[in-house]
């Protein structure tokens, strides 16, 4: 009986003593063809196995499909368990909409050199194209509340504005508007899920760049899970295991675009003034070829804005 009792009293221990296991939920994809999380989802899982001696067991669960406005509420209302979501840094979400953020640039900040979808008929005019004003007259298409349409328009071009992903893809290629610009780093999975469609093609001969930082967003109720996933992240930059996560997802996209071969046209990202850390220090510079560069510099080709 004393030994039965004590044998419960120390399995209870037990128990008490081993950490809960941590749920993070992340995005699924809005369709067949969209592979845009699955980079994300394994940087979670590399953050989250970096950490695991330390915090114990974790499960990563999928969101239900939603486009980004939806997923920007989920976040905010928390109706998911520690629900991240990666999102281009505004003050907003932290300000009006309950969110706080990994300090760490998810993408090493290759996507914020963009590089367009557009019609066959227009590459050769966009070829043209070798100012910012000569830019200008194209028109772009970007997803409803991206940070890119405040930016874009912010430095005068004309941005018409799109609910659902997929339909970005149809509208460039029926020439609804000129171009849709996407991130070095995305082009190629994304072309060869919709290369099929007619009237689909990609510029060739230059990108427009700015600073575009992406982070992890959850509530600001989930700062254990912010903490951990900071720490694993950061962890796994210092050792390389990140890096070489980065490459193989993003770099077979990084060398078809050639940055190095295109003109480069930087432009002001005014979102970023109230980034509390140096961001920068991470980002990886593709006009050096090298994953442990300091950030970005302006090429002999770039032209200022």
């Amino acid at each position: 009986m004393v030994l039965a009792l004590a044998g419960g009293l120390f399995a209870a221990a037990a128990c008490a003593a081993a950490p809960a296991t941590l749920e993070i939920t992340v995005r699924g994809p809005e369709g067949p063809g969209d592979t845009r999380y699955d980079y994300d989802t394994g940087v979670l899982r590399l953050a989250l196995e970096k950490t695991r001696a330390r915090y114990g067991n974790y499960r990563i669960v999928t969101a239900p499909p939603m486009n980004f406005s939806r997923a920007i509420a989920s976040a905010s209302t928390d109706a998911y368990p520690n629900f991240f979501i990666k999102l281009s840094y505004e003050a907003r979400y932290a300000d009006a909409l309950n969110l706080d953020y990994v300090r760490f640039p998810v993408d090493l900040g290759i996507v914020g050199y963009r590089v367009c979808f557009t019609h066959p008929d227009l590459k050769a005019e966009l070829a043209k194209a070798t100012s910012l004003d000569a830019l200008r007259r194209f028109t772009i298409g970007q997803g409803r509340d991206w940070a890119d349409v405040n930016i874009l328009r912010g430095n005068g071009f004309n941005v018409v504005e799109v609910d659902q992903y997929e339909s970005l893809f149809r509208m460039v290629a029926a020439r609804r508007f000129d171009l849709f610009c996407r991130g070095t780093n995305e082009l190629l999975d994304e072309y060869n899920a919709h290369q099929d469609l007619p009237g689909l093609s990609y510029d060739e001969t230059f990108s427009i760049a700015y600073p575009l930082p992406r982070f992890f967003y959850t509530h600001k109720r989930n700062a254990a899970a912010i903490a951990r996933v900071q720490e694993g992240i950061r962890l796994a930059h210092k050792d390389g295991s990140l890096q070489i996560l980065w490459r193989e997802k993003y770099g077979d996209s990084v060398d078809l675009v050639r940055l190095d071969k295109r003109r480069v046209f930087w432009i002001e990202n005014p979102l970023l003034k109230d980034v509390d850390f140096d961001y920068r220090q991470y980002f990886f510079d593709p006009l050096k070829q090298d994953l442990r560069t300091p950030p970005p510099r302006r090429g002999k080709n770039s032209q200022q804005p």
